[in-house]
C-alpha cells in the first residue's frame, strides 16, 4: 500500500502531460479557426457597408493572432476600405505602408505599393514626387521578376506623374522605353498618343503631328489609334490644312461601326469642315 501514492502521483504526471500535448495540439487549430471566424466577420461587415466594424474586426485580428496567416490579407483590406469606402487618406497610407514594409513577400506587396502611390499622387505637387519615387522602385522590381504586364502598367503611371507635374520631357522618355522594351505591348499606342500629346501641350505643333501621324500610320489607321487620329484632325483644322483634316476624319468613320459615339461626331465635323472650304474657295 506504501506504493499507492506514487502510483497516483504518476497518474497525475501522466495526466498533466497528455493535457500538455493536448493543448499545444489543439491550440494552433483554435486560433486558426478564431482568427479565420474574425476575418470572416469583418468580410460580413463589409458586405453590410459596416466599414467601421469590419475595420475594427480585422485590426482585432493583426493583434490577437499577430503570426497568422490572414493578417496581410486584413492589412489589405483595412487599406482598401479607408481608400475607397472612407476616403480618408491618412489612414489608408498607414496601413499600405505597414503592408509593404512588413510583408515583403505577401501576395498583396505590389497592390499595396501601388495603392500607397496612388493615394500619395493626391496629395499635390510633392505627393506626386513621392509617388514617382514608388514607381520607381517598382520599376526596378518588376524588370528583375520579369514581371512584364506589371511593367507596362508602371510606366503608364509613371509617364502620367511626369505629365502631372508638366515635366513633359521626362514622361516622354518613360513612354520610350515602354515602346522600346515592349513593342507589342497593348499601351504602345497610347504610349504614341501621349508622347504627342505632350508635344501639344509644349506648343510644338509640328512634332505632334508627326507623332500623330506615325502612329496611325504604323497601326494601319486601327481603331486602338482613334485618339492619335482625332488629334491629328484637329492639328490639321487649327492650321487650315481642312482637305487633311476631312481626310483623317474620314478614316475615323472607316475604322468605327455606326452606333459608336465618335462615328457621328466624324460625320458632323467633315460636313462642317466641308461647309467652311466651300466657303474660303468661293470667297
Amino acid at each position: 500500500m506504501k506504493y499507492l501514492p506514487n502510483l497516483i502521483l504518476g497518474h497525475r504526471y501522466k495526466l498533466i502531460l497528455c493535457l500538455l500535448i493536448c493543448t499545444v495540439i489543439i491550440m494552433p487549430g483554435c486560433q486558426r479557426n478564431e482568427a479565420q471566424k474574425m476575418f470572416d466577420k469583418g468580410l460580413a461587415f463589409w458586405e453590410a457597408e459596416k466599414y467601421e466594424e469590419a475595420i475594427q474586426n480585422f485590426v482585432a485580428l493583426t493583434k490577437a493572432f499577430p503570426e497568422h496567416q490572414l493578417v496581410d490579407d486584413s492589412l489589405f483590406w483595412i487599406a482598401n476600405i479607408y481608400e475607397h469606402s472612407l476616403k480618408n487618406p491618412k489612414q489608408t497610407i498607414r496601413f499600405y505602408r505597414s503592408l509593404s514594409t512588413k510583408f515583403t513577400q505577401s501576395e498583396y506587396h505590389l497592390q499595396s505599393l501601388v495603392g500607397l502611390a496612388r493615394v500619395r499622387a493626391l496629395e499635390g505637387d510633392e505627393g506626386k514626387r513621392k509617388a514617382i519615387r514608388i514607381h520607381r522602385k517598382l520599376q526596378k522590381q518588376l524588370e528583375i521578376d520579369q514581371n512584364f504586364e506589371e511593367w507596362e502598367n508602371n510606366q503608364i503611371r509613371l509617364s502620367q506623374l511626369f505629365f502631372d507635374l508638366k515635366q513633359y520631357q521626362q514622361a516622354r522618355i518613360e513612354l520610350k522605353q515602354l515602346i522600346v522594351k515592349r513593342p507589342e505591348s497593348r499601351f504602345v499606342p497610347k504610349a504614341y498618343y501621349k508622347i504627342g500629346r505632350s508635344f501639344l501641350l509644349e506648343g510644338k505643333i509640328e512634332l505632334a503631328r508627326m507623332i500623330f501621324q506615325e502612329v496611325d500610320k504604323k497601326f494601319s489607321q486601327q481603331k486602338i489609334t482613334l485618339a492619335s487620329a482625332i488629334s491629328l484632325a484637329n492639328i490639321y483644322e487649327q492650321t487650315d490644312r481642312l482637305k487633311m483634316a476631312i481626310g483623317v476624319y474620314q478614316t475615323v468613320i472607316n475604322r468605327l461601326e455606326r452606333k459608336d459615339v465618335f462615328y457621328q461626331l466624324a460625320k458632323d465635323q467633315i460636313k462642317k469642315l466641308t461647309l467652311r472650304l466651300r466657303k474660303t474657295n468661293t470667297g
